[in-house]
């Protein structure tokens, strides 16, 4: 992850060998400041698009992306930090923007067929 508008997988040398991203804007495949990041036991990567106010997820090679619907009240504004406990199937989401915590129980990884109606 980088400060511009993209993921980045690197080598063991820092060498970049795929990225997903690009130009800013809300579309599917354009993140605007990607803030956190967190990883299921499949290698799926849970992306915090801070200013698209979304979360995606990534599949463990760069290559395809979803969103991760979450429904709270006043909407998902500015995700920050991610930390997901993989023993307890909850997932933490911090909005930067509000300064709240939003706890996802029961939660088994983040596979494309996994929407949240409720938090």
């Amino acid at each position: 992850m980088c400060g511009q508008h993209y993921v980045s997988l690197v080598d063991v040398k820092g060498t970049v060998i795929r990225s997903y991203g690009g130009q800013q804007d809300s579309q599917l495949s354009q993140m605007n400041a990607p803030a956190g990041l967190a990883m299921d036991k499949h290698g799926n990567i849970l992306v915090a698009d801070m200013s698209n106010n979304r979360l995606l997820v990534l599949d463990r090679s760069l290559t395809s992306a979803h969103e991760m619907s979450v429904s709270v009240d006043g909407g998902l504004i500015g995700p920050f930090s991610l930390w997901y406990d993989k023993s307890r199937g909850r997932l933490y989401i911090g909005e930067g923007n509000r300064g709240r915590v939003i706890v996802i129980d029961n939660l088994t990884d983040f596979i494309p067929t996994q929407v949240l109606l409720s938090v």
